[in-house]
């Protein structure tokens, strides 16, 4: 199968959460390098050391047709991934189905609940098929699931793709596996469809995944298997707010977008506000962040929260990791007190992590910072806004008060 085409890395980046422009300045290289850490974050494949060590992972618990256990973990809920924005979503539409074929990175972490869900009924093998049936198929052989922690389950699987040239031999193939089924599934053969991008999409994951392997990995093939691959496929779900942040930075958008930047903060009005460490009030205490990104496949990574330091004075201060550069940064006021007395601040790295501009520091700027939060300029319902900002000391920011970012900002 022919590899992503620039403009569908740059559209199954966008089914990221990944804004690129299409008139973007970024190398082919660099893109595909961009998708590659993005489908990376979406597995979560940091949490984990690689290649996998086989030998001593435990076998996930999978359910067994007809038998009743209390230890088994149904694959469909342990491969569901998702954050508070999609919950709340799903939650106003009184429905958790996703409109298909249209944006490929839902397509995908669908594709990935049906293939669980069908080893949950004790299938060992499926076919991946485009809607007409006529252009592009994936083979799969699942081998073995295998249990990373208690959240993720990894399918270790065979896989090939199919042109139509090659059809013969993936009916070969077929009908072997059929009858090699187990007798309670008789001759039943499961068929998923899936867009050529989608498909393209789920090659690209299985071929980075290969490396998930050790080396000496060696599998039991089958008839028709000999130009089949050995990879691994993980549970598969919406980017964290840091990811976003990272992925989408520097864009390379075009020249004149970065002229009308310079242009809409001609002639702003820059305030300087202090900022700290930790909030007054909450020194020493655990402290947690949920937002929209927040995953909800690990509560123990929201509730795990951190201790704030007990003295903030004696805080390091944050590398500068933009030099002299305006950056966007994101201010948000607490609704109640005492987070009503700060206003959080953070950049779309997250460079700095979270700082606080507080009430009882500067009186008088943290009122006029909330009044421009609450003007039409603010948005966001009064409680938050973003605006340009430059950091002109270890604790301190200037910030553009009165233009408002002419960008769609997605974090």
């Amino acid at each position: 199968m022919e590899p992503l085409t620039r403009a569908e890395t740059i559209k199954v980046l966008s089914s990221l959460g990944v804004e690129i422009p299409e008139n973007t300045k970024i190398v082919d290289e660099e893109l595909e390098k961009r998708l590659r850490t993005a489908l990376d974050a979406a597995q979560e494949k940091d949490r984990f050391s690689i290649p996998l060590d086989l030998k001593t992972l435990p076998k996930w618990p999978i359910v067994k047709p007809d038998e009743i256990s209390t230890s088994s973990r149904p694959l469909l809920d342990a491969v569901n991934r998702g954050n508070v924005q999609e919950a709340l979503h799903n939650l106003a539409r009184g429905s958790r189905r996703t409109e298909l074929y249209v944006n490929p990175f839902m397509d995908l972490r669908q594709t990935l609940l049906s293939l669980a869900n069908m080893l949950d009924k004790g299938f060992t093998w499926c076919t991946i098929q485009d809607p007409e049936k006529v252009k592009s198929a994936i083979h799969l052989r699942f081998l073995r699931v295998l249990e990373l922690d208690k959240h993720t389950p990894a399918i270790v699987l065979l896989y090939r793709h199919y042109t139509p040239q090659a059809a013969a031999e993936g009916y070969l193939w077929i009908e072997h596996q059929v009858g090699n089924n187990p007798k309670s599934l008789g001759d039943l053969h499961m068929n998923i469809k899936a867009t050529l991008l989608e498909q393209k999409v789920l090659l690209k994951l299985l071929s980075m995944n290969t490396k998930l392997l050790p080396g000496d990995f060696k599998v039991n093939r089958q008839p028709y298997e000999e130009h089949y691959r050995a990879s691994v496929l993980l549970p598969i779900g919406p980017l964290g707010a840091e990811a976003i942040g990272k992925l989408n930075s520097k864009t390379g958008a075009d020249w004149s977008a970065h002229k009308r930047t310079c242009r809409s903060l001609k002639g702003g009005r820059w305030i300087t506000a202090r900022f700290c460490a930790v909030a007054p009030g909450m020194e020493g205490m655990h402290s947690g962040l949920i937002n929209r990104y927040t995953k909800l496949s690990r509560a123990e990574d929201v509730f795990e929260a951190k201790v704030l330091s007990p003295d903030p004075s004696k805080a390091e201060p944050f590398p500068n990791v933009h030099g002299d550069k305006v950056f966007l940064i994101k201010m948000q006021v607490g609704l109640t007190r005492p987070a009503h007395e700060t206003i959080m601040v953070y950049d779309r790295q997250r460079s700095f992590g979270n700082v606080f501009i507080a009430r009882a520091q500067d009186p008088e700027l943290f009122a006029e910072l909330l009044t421009e939060m609450m003007s039409p300029r603010g948005g966001y319902g009064g409680v938050k806004m973003y605006r340009w900002a430059r950091r002109v000391g270890d604790w301190e920011f200037s910030i553009c008060i009165d233009r408002q970012p002419e960008e769609d900002i997605k974090w």
